[in-house]
């Protein structure tokens, strides 16, 4: 009879990183089942199925543990988007990969998680001073993630930056009423909407093909002049400074 292998012993380091990401997880899935008023170290380490002082080890204070899920949770969101750009240069639509991550961030509970965090920041002061700078980081590493995939693929850089943040409002706007309002909503289908809206806020500005379009070259002079066409950079005056 053959011997079976015995599996190799986890190392220090390798049982360390279990531990953590064992409480990280159960901390963000507490913040998104119960808010943050239900949040307490004693659930997150039931949840998690270490001692309490297993955890404490790692996150003494309860801003430690907050702090740390938010990193875990912005360090995924990340991964997420740069594994979905990769491919979406050589896609045949690199808009809806865009979107397939968008959605991907705001719509799952890690995001409903984040929101909790961001509501009790506004009245814990040291919670914010915590936390802020970790979102604002990730957040534009994310859009600068996309908005270089977008280029990449002919679109202009300001639109591609407007196209981002807008949708991202969009999106925002679709969690509140989908979780917090008394309507029924369709998100595939809003979603669906946008993206074909996409290449009108893409191509925003540029100049028409005079012969795909030579009546609608003829009028762009008196349409700006009229103010009906944006002749001047508009991306970054709404700079997205949020989750």
């Amino acid at each position: 009879m053959k011997r079976r292998r015995r599996k190799p012993k986890r190392t220090q380091l390798e049982r360390r990183n279990e531990t953590q990401a064992a409480i990280l997880s159960a901390s963000i899935d507490l913040l998104a089942e119960n808010g943050y008023a239900g949040f307490s170290a004693s659930r997150v380490a039931r949840r998690a199925g270490v001692s309490r002082g297993a955890q404490e080890h790692y996150f003494p204070k309860k801003n430690d543990l907050i702090a740390a899920a938010t990193q875990h949770a912005m360090r995924e969101a990340v991964e997420h988007a740069r594994s979905l750009a990769h491919t979406a240069t050589g896609a045949a639509d690199p808009v809806a990969k865009f979107l397939t991550d968008s959605e991907h961030f705001f719509f799952r509970p890690v995001f409903r998680a984040m929101i909790e965090i961001m509501i009790a920041a506004r009245s814990d002061r040291a919670l914010a001073r915590i936390v802020n700078p970790i979102v604002l980081d990730a957040r534009q590493v994310l859009n600068g993630i996309w908005i270089e995939t977008l280029v990449a693929v002919g679109y202009p850089r300001d639109n591609a930056q407007l196209f981002i943040e807008l949708t991202h409002y969009l999106l925002r706007g679709v969690f509140l009423v989908a979780n917090w309002l008394p309507y029924q909503i369709d998100r595939a289908e809003i979603l669906e909407v946008w993206r074909r809206l996409a290449p009108a806020v893409l191509k925003l500005g540029q100049k028409p093909n005079a012969a795909a379009n030579p009546a609608l070259a003829r009028r762009r002079p008196k349409l700006e002049a009229k103010g009906f066409v944006n002749t001047r950079n508009s991306a970054g005056k709404n700079r997205e400074w949020s989750l």
